[in-house]
């Protein structure tokens, strides 16, 4: 991270144009923000919210300001909500992307459970297998799920969250016997594994005890079949009322 980023410097250089010097301050300053919202996702992600202080996240951008943080941000919090906008301008397009092939299968009609949990799972999974800022992205989110922030967990539900919320919505017709409360909290549920199984996919490859050690580098495409075929089941599955009523 060091490397990618440029130190702030107190030494005057001979002064360009008015303009081109704004221009250049601008681009050093929005250089050195992004630099300090990378290293705070990787430290969040890695050591939670708490575990981490505005001290390591300046050092880990590679910054010898120690006020960068409240320079750029104003707090702690400040620095939080970037953290999670700068998440949220990746997952986004791949939802809104997500939420259109389901809308034309939707048209085309025949939609089904499956192929809605599937799509639905796809956002996460590809900002995950992007890039190491994608899989610390995955990380810290499934940390905001049971690692209480309030500012973070609000910030969760109230924007990455609503996604699940267009999900479940499209998902009630396809499974009209159960009340759009109850989706509504099996599509959280089905988020939450979702994030937690790909923040601790490295346990497979180190866990040789159910002979899963290859599953992951050798059929990741398989694993992510199972892992759908698992979620609709669940989804979509008997409810309660049901199994009294058959038995």
């Amino acid at each position: 991270m060091t490397g990618q980023c440029r130190r702030m410097t107190t030494s005057t250089p001979a002064r360009p144009p008015a303009r081109t010097r704004s221009t250049k301050v601008a681009a050093v300053e929005n250089d050195t923000r992004d630099c300090i919202v990378r290293a705070a996702l990787g430290l969040f992600a890695k050591h939670g919210i708490d575990g981490v202080s505005l001290r390591q996240i300046v050092s880990a951008a590679g910054q010898s300001n120690p006020s960068a943080v409240h320079y750029h941000f104003q707090s702690k919090e400040g620095l939080i909500s970037a953290v999670i906008d700068h998440v949220n301008d990746q997952l986004n397009p791949l939802q809104q992307q997500s939420l259109a092939l389901i809308h034309a299968a939707q048209a085309r009609g025949g939609l089904t459970v499956r192929e809605v949990v599937k799509l639905a799972a796809l956002p996460f999974v590809n900002l995950y297998a992007a890039s190491y800022d994608g899989r610390m992205a995955i990380r810290f989110l499934s940390r905001l799920t049971w690692q209480r922030d309030v500012l973070g967990q609000e910030r969760l539900f109230s924007q990455a969250w609503s996604f699940w919320r267009d999900v479940v919505l499209i998902l009630h017709p396809l499974i009209p016997q159960k009340s759009v409360e109850t989706l509504m909290f099996q599509g959280i549920l089905t988020g939450c594994t979702l994030l937690h199984g790909l923040a601790d996919m490295s346990l497979l490859g180190r866990q040789s005890a159910f002979g899963l050690e290859n599953f992951l580098e050798d059929r990741s495409a398989e694993m992510f079949e199972c892992f759908c075929d698992y979620m609709a089941g669940g989804l979509s599955g008997p409810t309660l009322q049901e199994f009294a009523t058959a038995a």
